[in-house]
């Protein structure tokens, strides 16, 4: 044998051997995944009230839409709902109604999507939150499966050159706002033995978001302080993983996706109208699946599943 046709073939045994143990680590992740955790029952939501506290950013309208295809009832915070005609509509509340026009369509479909105006910020519209839920709930229920919180805020820019104000709102709105909810809608929650769900720090591999990452380690901080405290009231605090998804696209205004050289807009599958970005991956959506229906969750989960890959790149 010749000297180029063992190298050929040396190459060839390699690339052989590199997919051979691909295969097989692919394998072994399936079995740990399958074997390494409790069983999983999830079910659909059969009518569950969840509340996702804001659906003016990408990531919180995504999460609303999907449950509520779930089987979910949906409470969708907005902070601007237009009160008469002459009001514009924002993005989010024009695609919830378009949904919610979609679904009266179809019979038998436990889901729904209820827009209520919210703000983290405000104590006032968190009270009037937990009123409008209870007067939508069913007669001689009182409680709420699952508090999602989705509000935030960015605050983008070179750490010598920003504004402390700035960071005093992004602090009232990620941390400030996630104790807020919390306690507000504790008696719900309560009478549930229901979750609340929280999503936690980045790794601040990204310039300019110091005060955002501050934050959020705040909100991974609180969510564990108050999963020590709401466990005796059968209240469970769920903290979801981001790393490896855009800060920037999940927080941003969703914007609706219309055809080149024209104003028309079209329909997703889904049933409301189109709109991006859709932050979130089919993995991710049903990780948060789990999150929400499994009846002992984990204390958190990574959105984002090439965890392996992620810790190599840090």
């Amino acid at each position: 044998m010749d000297e180029q046709t063992a190298l050929v073939l040396a190459i060839q045994l390699v690339a052989l051997f590199s997919i051979a143990g691909a295969l097989l680590l692919y394998l072994i992740c399936k079995i740990r995944v399958g074997f390494g955790s409790e069983p999983q029952e999830l079910s659909p939501g059969a009518g569950k009230p969840v509340l996702v506290t804001c659906c003016d950013n990408a990531v919180g309208l995504q999460i609303a839409i999907h449950l509520a295809n779930r089987g979910f009832r949906v409470f969708a915070g907005l902070k601007d709902i237009s009160t008469s005609e002459e009001s514009p509509d924002t993005t989010s509340s024009r695609i919830i109604r378009s949904w919610q026009k979609h679904r009266e369509s179809i019979s038998g479909h436990q889901g729904a999507l209820v827009a209520l105006p919210l703000d983290v910020t405000r104590e006032d519209l968190l009270h009037e939150a937990v009123d409008i839920i209870r007067a939508h709930l069913p007669a001689g229920k009182d409680g709420i499966w699952a508090v999602i919180n989705t509000s935030g805020s960015v605050y983008r820019g070179r750490f010598d050159q920003q504004d402390i104000t700035h960071w005093d709102a992004v602090l009232k709105t990620n941390v400030v706002g996630v104790l807020r909810t919390a306690r507000t809608f504790q008696n719900l929650l309560k009478t549930a033995s229901g979750r609340i769900v929280t999503i936690g720090a980045v790794n601040p591999t990204d310039s300019g978001l110091v005060a955002y990452t501050a934050a959020r380690y705040g909100v991974e901080g609180a969510s564990k302080a108050l999963r020590t405290e709401l466990a005796p009231l059968g209240i469970k605090v769920i903290t979801l993983n981001p790393t490896g998804l855009s800060t920037d696209s999940m927080f941003v205004t969703p914007k609706f996706v219309s055809k080149e050289n024209t104003t028309e807009i079209s329909v997703e599958s889904n049933g409301c109208l189109e709109y991006y970005p859709l932050v979130l991956s089919e993995s991710a959506l049903c990780t948060l699946d789990v999150a929400i229906t499994v009846q002992k969750p984990k204390m958190s989960y990574d959105l984002v599943k090439n965890s392996f890959w992620r810790t190599l790149s840090i």
